[in-house]
């Protein structure tokens, strides 16, 4: 009996492709991988697209997350999608977060917005 295996290939390697389709869907799946180098990558891809299934995953669900490597990957995506509520919500965290990173990460995104910090 003979084996057949279908490499479908590294999930980061697909980023782009599903980047330029607009496969805003795939990219919010690959956002809640485990591998946290996939999740980092999805989410700024998400930046890319910017389209409000894109936003909705960002705010409040990765600016609320335990690790601030993923909460500075969702704030710099925001600051990318160009989303009118973007700044407001950017805002309202930016009162709230503790990392410094995390505080630069989203200064920076509300910048980016046409904002001030």
């Amino acid at each position: 009996m003979e084996v057949v295996v279908i490499m479908f290939g590294n999930k980061l390697d697909k980023i782009p492709k599903l980047v330029e389709g607009g496969k805003e869907a795939a990219l919010i799946k690959l956002a809640k991988d485990k591998d946290k180098t996939v999740k980092l990558a999805a989410i700024a891809a998400l930046g890319k697209i910017g389209k409000d299934d894109s936003f909705n995953i960002m705010v409040p669900d990765m600016l609320i997350d335990d690790d601030p490597d993923v909460r500075i990957a969702a704030a710099l995506a925001l600051g990318e999608m160009k989303n009118a509520h973007a700044s407001a919500h950017l805002r309202y965290y930016l009162e709230r977060e503790k990392d410094a990173k995390v505080v630069t990460a989203i200064k920076q995104a509300i910048t980016s917005l046409g904002g001030s910090d």
